[in-house]
């Protein structure tokens, strides 16, 4: 069982997520920014230690951007299911530097730097 503060665990079946992360520039209409690490099996407490590279971006289109990142549980067959996102605007970072930390995910739309 995953460790929640609230009494249910995050799948309604109630089986542990099987977690991946996906990452997007925004905005991106054509969805050629997109990003996806591998999934993690059957775990609430998925580490992931990946490096996001933007080959081609000028800095100052890339400090425009936000990075959406949501974090989903793999299905199968059947649709993910949206664990939590947060977006982080890139003009808030010093891209010269690397960026450790955490970031609290939040429902569609509500994420938070």
């Amino acid at each position: 069982r995953c460790p929640h503060s609230a009494p249910q665990p995050p799948l309604q079946d109630g089986n542990d997520p099987d977690p991946y992360v996906k990452t997007y520039l925004l905005p991106d209409p054509q969805k050629t920014t997109k990003r996806k690490t591998k999934v993690a099996r059957k775990t609430c407490n998925p580490t992931y230690n990946e490096m996001l590279v933007y080959d081609g971006i000028p800095r100052g289109d890339l400090e425009q951007r936000e990075l959406r990142l949501s974090v989903l549980s793999e299905e199968g067959f059947w649709e993910n299911i949206l664990l939590g996102e947060v977006g982080i605007r890139l003009r808030d970072l010093d891209l010269a530097q690397e960026k450790m930390g955490w970031f609290a995910l939040g429902s569609r739309g509500h994420g938070t730097l």
